[in-house]
């Protein structure tokens, strides 16, 4: 794939995001109001999502709790709780934990691009049961769920990584209208639009391009791919979203292809140990990269690539005889990295727009993979790129409603 293909595509893509996110901003009034009554009414706002859709909702939590003050439990165990309750009742996981403080929820925000997830669905219909206030986040046209009480907000569109790229957009200047002082959310909507039109798709291409070849020939090679935020908060969720969508989405489903191997920041009882035992953020990150090397991939996301642990980190990588990806906001790249830097917006809208880097690697690692079991497609352009939605294989979903999300 040439270079001038990912820029294509790379336009077409931020382009279609930018629609959506339009398309859904009539209503951002309407869940402005949902969100400020339930903080004001003192009642908790809990969340659900499914895969990618986890990170966002959490990130908006987040934002809520960091910058409104808001009372909010993302209701997300962890990966080794969550996994022995859904294979007892998948169903009912989400469902279940919520009913345990109903009657103190003020608010439930739900995401799901198929709208047709089981485990959302049960926790809606509890909601309906006690007359509890649901902001649901759907692809489409929304028809596909009705709560009782509260609104269906959906993005105009089945592609479900365009989908998602709208709802953490969306959610994140709607979240931010709660802070104290905050601009208008047309304002800040204006501003953020203006922020994703202003992507230097031109270098956003070149840096495709090296790093899908990059991580296709890991996965080839079996070698490991990290994918680390040394400074932590909302970006902390986007590089959550981004293994995830690395390790499932790009080779799901392609022929020959494993799983590959993918390094995340450290999970919450790895950071309290490495914090109570070492109080240096840094040594998280250097201790994972102690055992990178040659061939492995290391991506890294910042705020400001001057700030330590990013130095740090690109540091380790380097002695690793690794070149980082480096993926920042703030100030010129590091030495010794791979960097792109994304337009100047706050530290949420930032990993919005990662996200969306993520979304175009996976597919373009997606295309490299299948090109390379298949043989050389006859010219590759971008709308094939486009309409190569990495939902979990559709074919896959039909199979049980497990498998939506």
């Amino acid at each position: 794939m040439t270079t001038l293909l990912y820029e294509d595509f790379a336009r077409a893509y931020v382009t279609e995001v930018g629609s959506a996110v339009r398309r859904m901003l009539p209503r951002g009034p309407e869940a402005v109001d949902l969100l400020a009554k339930a903080t004001n009414g003192g009642g908790q706002i809990r969340a659900f999502g499914n895969g990618g859709s986890s990170a966002i909702v959490r990130a908006a939590l987040l934002q809520l709790h960091a910058q409104a003050a808001a009372a909010v439990d993302d209701s997300m165990m962890s990966p080794a709780a969550l996994a022995y309750s859904a294979q007892r009742d998948y169903r009912r996981v989400f469902a279940r934990s919520l009913a345990r403080d109903i009657d103190r929820t003020g608010l439930v925000v739900v995401a799901s691009v198929s709208g047709r997830s089981a485990n959302i669905l049960e926790a809606v219909r509890l909601c309906a049961e006690h007359r509890v206030p649901v902001l649901a986040l759907v692809g489409g046209d929304g028809t596909q769920m009705q709560p009782a009480d509260g609104m269906v907000w959906a993005s105009g569109t089945t592609d479900q990584q365009i989908s998602e790229d709208a709802m953490l957009t969306v959610l994140t200047l709607t979240a931010a209208a709660l802070a104290p002082g905050a601009q208008p959310l047309a304002a800040r909507a204006e501003q953020h639009l203006h922020a994703l039109a202003a992507v230097d798709t031109e270098l956003l291409g070149a840096f495709l391009r090296e790093a899908t070849e990059a991580v296709a020939g890991a996965i080839r090679s079996r070698h490991r791919i990290y994918v680390l935020c040394p400074d932590g908060g909302p970006l902390a969720l986007a590089g959550e979203h981004f293994a995830h969508n690395l390790h499932w989405d790009a080779p799901l489903g392609v022929d020959g292809v494993r799983p590959p191997l993918v390094v995340c920041d450290p999970s919450l009882a790895d950071m309290s140990a490495i914090l109570n035992d070492h109080p240096d953020p840094a040594h998280g990150v250097r201790y994972q990269l102690s055992g990178a090397g040659p061939g492995d991939v290391v991506f890294l996301l910042a705020y400001d690539p001057a700030g330590r642990t990013t130095r740090e980190a690109v540091t380790a990588a380097t002695a690793a005889g690794v070149q980082p990806f480096l993926l920042h906001r703030d100030g010129p790249g590091g030495a010794g990295a791979r960097g792109l830097r994304l337009p100047g917006v706050n530290d949420f809208a930032l990993a919005a727009l990662v996200q969306s880097v993520a979304h175009l690697l996976c597919r373009t690692t997606r295309a490299a993979l299948t090109e390379e079991r298949s043989g050389p497609a006859a010219a590759l352009s971008p709308a094939d790129l486009m309409a190569r939605d990495l939902a979990p294989l559709r074919e896959l979903s039909d199979l049980s409603d497990n498998l939506t999300r």
